[in-house]
């Protein structure tokens, strides 16, 4: 089988992606006998997090974002809510958003903010898939040999693949 296509969207950020991750993906692809797939976010910033926030926020609702996220998440989209209550602009609201994903920790909020170093997270175009069952099949079996951490599957106001793949220990 020819290598698969590992490909990225506009804003993923490409340069946070490792090796190991590539290969992951790769096997995982292989197995499912797919030859691409598009990755479209990676790691974020805070300010990056806080605008994705907000656009989900703005276009799918305060109820539908709060089902995504644990207790550290609920408090920023919370954030969204008092600010704009107060009569603040996008940009002030955005402001509060980041500040309060700073003062929470990044990672809290989602593990898009996580150290790379220590943990890649990617999400994956499901329209970028041939076989999404194949697909969702060879990564669980990923999953269970470790490979991934965490896997999210579409829904839930959640429109991508989430796959989270912890990074190899450097050697001392």
């Amino acid at each position: 089988m020819a290598q698969p296509s590992i490909n990225f969207g506009p804003k993923a950020n490409q340069t946070v992606v490792s090796v190991h991750t590539i290969g992951v993906l790769t096997e995982i692809l292989n197995a499912a006998n797919l030859d691409s797939c598009l990755i479209t976010s990676t790691s974020r910033t805070p300010q990056d997090q806080a605008r994705i926030m907000f656009n989900n926020i703005v276009n799918k609702g305060v109820a539908a974002q709060k089902s995504l996220y644990r207790a550290p998440g609920k408090a920023v989209i919370d954030e969204f809510v008092k600010a704009k209550n107060a009569g603040k602009n996008s940009d002030q609201i955005k402001a509060a958003m980041e500040a309060k994903i700073r003062s929470l920790g990044p990672a809290n909020v989602s593990h898009h903010c996580a150290d790379p170093s220590t943990l890649n997270v990617v999400d994956i175009s499901p329209s970028s898939l041939s076989n999404k069952t194949a697909f969702e099949k060879a990564t669980k079996a990923s999953q269970a040999k470790g490979a991934v951490s965490k896997f999210l599957t579409p829904g839930n106001n959640d429109p991508a693949y989430h796959l989270e793949i912890p990074q190899p220990k450097a050697d001392a």
